[in-house]
């Protein structure tokens, strides 16, 4: 049945006028940057020890989901650089019998600059940047398990955005 439906769907590219040398198969990152300095993010945020978590979180991303390598600052072809501007805790559900929350949301948000340091071009910037998460302190979950995974949610979404223009 799989070979039919891939079998027709060539016949309906191909009468298109489409051809498999049509396609030029290309990285989602940019071919002319190959390393990356990444130092610690600066926080504006009294929620402190967030901008250790998010730069080696970010760091962590790069490697496992780029071709950049993360080198330091003097020998590198861009850098990344970014800052926390607030940390904020939300309270989604209260119990009803105690009003202690159930359910928190954590917003991160940031700013950051990539930056190539060959010419001094901005590559890619944002302000107000933010990623949420969710945590439940019924469930014995502290501000530092709501922490990490907005940092982690974070840092996939920072890596992201770095991704080539199309």
């Amino acid at each position: 049945m799989h070979r039919i439906a891939f079998t027709c769907l060539l016949l309906a590219l191909s009468g298109c006028g489409y051809q498999s040398g049509d396609y030029e198969w290309r990285s989602l990152y940019r071919e002319d940057v190959q390393t990356v300095a990444v130092p610690i993010f600066t926080n504006k945020d009294f929620h402190r020890g967030v901008e250790f978590a998010l730069t080696k979180a970010v760091i962590n991303q790069l490697e496992a989901s780029t071709p950049y390598k993360v080198i330091p600052k003097e020998r590198a072809d861009t850098i990344l650089e970014g800052m926390v501007t607030r940390v904020k805790t939300n309270p989604i559900s209260n119990d009803s019998n105690t009003a202690l929350p159930q359910e928190q949301l954590v917003t991160m948000e940031i700013d950051f600059t990539w930056k190539d340091l060959r010419t001094g071009k901005i590559l890619v910037q944002r302000r107000g940047f933010e990623q949420t998460a969710p945590y439940y302190p019924t469930l014995g979950e502290g501000d530092f398990a709501g922490n990490q995974q907005a940092v982690e949610r974070l840092a996939v979404a920072i890596v992201n955005e770095l991704q080539a223009n199309w």
